[in-house]
């Protein structure tokens, strides 16, 4: 492989906007070529450029992968959402960590009612019903909060159990977002579930393009 051909094939697997361009036909070869010429100023004839480009969509090496990835997301087994959600952003310390522990029996987890925590190095994080807001917020003092994130929504995705050895499940899912302009807060996952978190004002968008993605075709 030439030095051009790997230039040229690892500008299209970074660039997601040209590699679905390119995937869905909407781009001709020589005027990709152009763009990636202009963009990387490269010192070649577009003619190289576009060989490059026809050898990797004949390849297609990541859009196998993402086809793969595709294929396990379409056997999801559910995917729900649970709107009015706050995230609650918190120093870490030590006080910090034990007043958690007054968190839990707050909750009512027989009505679904969720109190989901993630630890960074600086700071801990705590997603909770928006209800539930006033009373959690009430054990912690005002220097060690640093923010909340109100106006959220869960999507529970109830992946099939083998995305747990399928690389590209995160990352396909994050793309057709990121695709239609919805910003993720938040994601976690405790597999086979992926959770994403965003406004709620783009959660219908959020659930149609994700439940589309999780259907059988």
């Amino acid at each position: 492989m030439t030095s051009i051909t790997k230039t040229v094939w690892k500008e299209i697997e970074e660039d997601v906007i040209a590699r679905r361009a390119l995937e869905k036909e909407i781009v001709s070869l020589k005027n990709l070529a152009l763009y990636l010429i202009k963009k990387n100023k490269l010192q070649t004839q577009v003619d190289a450029v576009i060989s490059a480009i026809r050898r990797y969509k004949e390849e297609q090496p990541l859009e196998k992968k993402f086809e793969n990835a595709r294929k396990v997301i379409a056997r999801s087994e559910d995917i729900k959402i649970t709107s009015n959600i706050v995230e609650i952003a918190l120093e870490k310390s030590k006080q910090t960590q034990e007043l958690l522990q007054r968190v839990f029996p707050l909750i009512d987890y027989d009505k679904g009612e969720i109190a989901l925590i993630m630890q960074g190095e600086q700071a801990i994080k705590l997603i909770i019903n928006d209800k539930n807001k006033e009373k959690l917020l009430a054990l912690f003092s005002k220097k060690v909060i640093r923010y909340t994130e109100e106006n959220l929504a869960e999507i529970n995705i109830q992946l099939a159990e083998e995305a747990v050895w399928t690389p590209g499940i995160i990352t396909t899912l994050a793309t057709e977002l990121m695709i239609h302009d919805i910003n993720i807060i938040e994601t976690m996952s405790c597999v086979p579930e992926m959770l994403f978190f965003v406004k709620q004002r783009d959660v219908v968008k959020a659930y149609e393009i994700l439940f589309n993605l999780c259907q059988k075709k």
